[in-house]
């Protein structure tokens, strides 16, 4: 139906001024809100040259921890790898085979530098892995041919893991995994294995015949590879990985820890069980094993088998299970949801969760760091920063012999057994029942060119800088931090990266502010929407 008479005029005049109005709220928005469209690293990027613009910038944080048996290595959000703990075989891949308590960091391929772009890390026995740029490489104790670089060498900085047979380089890779003396590796089809092959480790069907070289792991059916592989994980001595949606394990099985419902030992992959011990465990996306238990979760339900005497399933129990059982949730009540992460040590078990996280198991030393030592059949929340609320910013959670540890962005927490080295808070002898701070980075400089800001602060990784006087035009944002083992000071490691460029803007002639042009047009863009706006009325009178 039409609109007539005074209607019509009201409807006409309510049309125009809606469109002047939200015309105008837009010219306001762009002008007094520059920034919110762009979501930069540097924000905002643009500022006076006579300084004094609040400026954040993205600081430098651990992003994940892995943790070998008594050494740990933690990847940073500049995709380079610090390392800390036992060092016997050069584990710690800084070119000595000296222990350290505070964090050093990785180097190069070959020694020259230091490792780059690292997506990924993991710490094994006495060895370690890392995909840097695309090349995995590996470094430490190599005696059972654990490095796959087709010698028993070891090395005391990264190495280039060889392909198949010792031919070229093992590329492609999208996940790996170290173990106590084998490793894996995926392309997303096959999954590769090097390493000592005591108990069929490598699964390539020939248990007992060590490879200083990847070989490839066999399906079900001990001829054929298995593929379609998305994540692969290591355990003490055997081996998970989730092929089409499926998990599967391979090698020792002393205490039902591959979860096929029996003890022994496969030399090529079998698929776990599914709970009750029928069917297969399907619609995984996440796995970790300790020495003698395996763990696999959907987010929404997490599942464990193995050995069980310290509580590592998490069931309620002290009960061993051939096949996977469901965790519970916090307390013993319900079952453990919202997991986002999973983590193990040789004993205990870790998550992180939409809440929290959380540890099941052994708690020897502290290391569920709950603030106790009495093991859990049943997830406990694990406690903040010494001991205060509970710890709720990790991003990657894992664990060690008897001490476990997560990557927070104020730096690495870690709690157990410290044994002078393990936690890399600077030598503590004293275990610790709740979190401490390990290695974490401090802001010591920013230069927006040449010109030094008087003002630095750190927020959680995001830093806050108080731009200097600078001359028209863009300069690169340099950033320096400091590394630290805990709370010690020491000999701190320093770094320093290219944190983005800043631009300094001219005052305009006149105004002494560069904001005037852009209040100007927003002026004359409103005089134009009111003239508009006239004219519409008078019109609309007419009719």
């Amino acid at each position: 139906m039409g609109t007539s008479g005074p209607s019509r005029v009201i409807y006409g005049f309510m049309s125009t001024f809606s469109i002047f109005f939200l015309s105008l709220l837009g010219i306001i928005a762009l002008v007094l809100f520059p920034a919110v469209s762009s979501q930069a690293a540097v924000s905002p990027n643009v500022g006076p040259a006579s300084g004094g613009t609040n400026v954040t910038i993205d600081g430098i944080k651990f992003v994940k921890v892995s943790v070998g048996v008594r050494h740990a290595l933690g990847l940073t959000s500049q995709g380079t790898v610090y390392s800390w703990g036992y060092n016997n075989y050069g584990e710690l891949g800084n070119g000595t085979a000296v222990s350290s308590s505070v964090p050093v960091q990785v180097k190069g391929i070959g020694g020259s530098g230091y490792l780059t772009g690292v997506t990924d890390i993991s710490a094994g026995g006495w060895f370690s892995l890392a995909l840097s740029n695309g090349h995995l490489v590996s470094w430490g104790y190599n005696g059972d041919g654990e490095l796959g670089i087709a010698s028993n060498t070891n090395s005391t900085t990264p190495v280039l893991v060889k392909g198949v047979g010792g031919t070229g380089e093992l590329i492609g890779v999208t996940s790996f995994s170290a173990g106590f003396a084998q490793a894996y590796a995926t392309n997303g089809t096959n999954v590769y294995a090097w390493g000592t092959n005591n108990s069929g480790r490598l699964g390539n069907n020939q248990d007992g015949v060590d490879s200083n070289t990847p070989v490839i792991v066999l399906g079900v059916d001990g001829v054929t590879p298995l593929t379609n592989v998305s994540v692969v994980v290591a355990g003490a001595a055997s081996g998970l990985a989730i092929s089409n949606g499926a998990v599967f394990a391979w090698g020792a099985n002393y205490s039902g820890n591959l979860g096929d419902n029996s003890t022994t030992n496969r030399a090529y992959a079998v698929a776990v069980s599914g709970p009750g011990g029928t069917g297969t465990l399907t619609g995984m996306t996440m796995l970790a094993a300790g020495e003698s238990f395996g763990l696999a979760s959907s987010g929404t339900a997490t599942y464990a088998w193995g050995d069980n005497g310290s509580g590592a399933l998490g069931n309620g129990t002290l009960t061993s299970s051939l096949f996977p059982v469901q965790v519970v949730g916090i307390g013993g009540t319900g079952h453990l949801t919202g997991v986002t992460s999973l983590g193990a040590g040789l004993y205990q078990s870790l998550a992180l969760t939409n809440s929290g996280a959380v540890a099941w198991g052994s708690n020897v030393a502290g290391s569920l760091g709950n603030n106790s030592t009495t093991a859990s059949s049943y997830p406990v929340r694990i406690l903040g920063l010494g001991g205060q609320g509970f710890l709720t910013t990790a991003s990657s959670i894992d664990g060690g012999e008897y001490y476990s540890m997560a990557a927070t962005p104020s730096g690495m927490l870690g709690w157990g057994q410290s044994s002078s080295t393990l936690i890399g808070d600077g030598g503590s002898v004293v275990d610790s029942l709740v979190p401490v701070i390990g290695p974490n980075f401090q802001p010591t400089s920013v230069l927006f060119g040449t010109a030094s800001t008087q003002s630095v602060t750190n927020n959680s990784g995001i830093w806050n800088v108080i731009s200097p006087v600078g001359a028209p035009g863009a300069v690169v944002i340099q950033a320096t931090a400091n590394v630290f083992g805990g709370s010690t000071a020491g000999v701190p490691v320093s770094t320093s990266w290219n944190a983005g460029t800043f631009t300094y803007e001219a005052a305009l002639a006149n105004t002494g502010s560069p904001n005037m042009l852009p209040l100007g047009l927003a002026s004359a863009g409103t005089v134009v929407l009111g003239v508009v706006l006239l004219i519409a009325l008078r019109r609309q009178g007419r009719k």
